[in-house]
């Protein structure tokens, strides 16, 4: 019995340490794997563990993180080079500025709870003072990225008249109607030639001076019926979904009312998609609005467009910047395969 007791310890020790084994070399993998240095900027690593935590706090999958790890490498680098210029310039932030916007991101993203906040740190594997520190980072690179920025004064009034010029597709402006409807629907299986008798009969006493709106609100099945059939916004006609509405709907004139049409109604399945149901409706469409299309004129889009050449012009800055700063620094980058 003894010698039977021994071989069966022997096997449990034997399975035991193998799992050990496996479970410390898993390990070691992971170690290894979090610790690779995907970059250097001068004497600063960046391993894979850094970027890979950045992009799981944003939720992303790992086909995101595949797509997009060049994007959060290269700016990791562009903040540690904007880093290093602010202290090669000798600056500091002072721990107080630190301190309030620490005590602001508490208050804005956990409604002050620090609980709320510790829990949520070690979720995601961090401490406060990694927390703090990544902070202070992103301070010194908003600031250093706000130097670059140019003035609203630096845009003169030829550049804004040239883009707007240059660019007057983006200025275009749709035709856009408003709508009012009558709308028949099927309740118990009726016949199309019930629902355009009712419609017609409706028709006739528009034509006799009876107000579009009394109608809408005596008449149909429509969902704006208590609203006396009106849609309540202009719309474009891509925002129209079905295209025999859209299509009479633009053919009206202001104050024109259309003749009756059936329209194969659509409904929602349960996946969220829209198809069409198998079911029709008879409409009535009067427009109430319209609004030719036409282009915005420039003093209208003028601050647009200063807006957009600052943009243009301190994205263009910081590029040039910061292709300066790479040049003076070492730099080498070994993305994961």
């Amino acid at each position: 019995m003894g010698i039977k007791t021994n071989k069966t310890f022997s096997r449990k020790s034997l399975f035991f340490a193998a799992a050990l084994s496996f479970c410390v070399h898993c390990l070691n993998a992971e170690l290894i794997e979090i610790n690779r240095v995907v970059a250097k900027v001068n004497d600063r690593i960046v391993t894979w563990g850094e970027i890979d935590n950045a992009m799981t706090r944003l939720n992303f999958s790992e086909q995101e993180k595949k797509k997009r790890t060049t994007e959060f490498v290269e700016g990791k680098i562009d903040r540690l080079l904007s880093i290093a210029a602010f202290k090669q310039k000798g600056m500091a932030i002072p721990d107080t500025y630190v301190e309030q916007e620490y005590n602001k991101r508490l208050i804005r993203d956990f409604n002050g709870d620090r609980k709320l906040f510790r829990d949520y740190l070690l979720s995601n594997g961090r401490s406060q003072l990694e927390f703090r520190k990544d902070l202070e980072e992103e301070i010194i690179y908003s600031h250093m990225l706000s130097t670059r920025r140019k003035l609203k004064e630096e845009i003169s009034p030829e550049k804004v008249e040239a883009y707007y010029n240059k660019h007057l597709n983006l200025f275009k402006t749709e035709e856009k109607i408003r709508l009012s409807e009558i709308a028949f629907s099927q309740i118990a299986g009726e016949p199309q030639s019930v629902l355009l008798q009712q419609a017609r009969k409706v028709m006739e006493e528009f034509k006799k001076g009876v107000p579009f709106e009394k109608l809408a609100s005596q008449n149909g099945q429509s969902p704006f019926r208590d609203k006396a059939g009106d849609w309540g916004v202009m719309v474009s006609e891509r925002e129209i979904r079905n295209d025999e509405i859209r299509k009479r709907a633009f053919s009206l004139k202001k104050g024109e009312m259309s003749e009756p049409f059936v329209v194969e109604t659509l409904q929602r399945q349960k996946d969220g998609t829209i198809k069409k149901s198998g079911k029709f409706a008879v409409y009535l469409l009067l427009v109430s609005e319209k609004k030719v299309s036409g282009r915005k004129p420039l003093d209208e889009v003028r601050q647009e467009i200063e807006r957009t050449l600052a943009s243009e012009y301190e994205a263009q800055s910081q590029r040039q910047w910061l292709g300066r700063l790479k040049k003076e620094a070492y730099v080498r980058i070994t993305l994961p395969k």
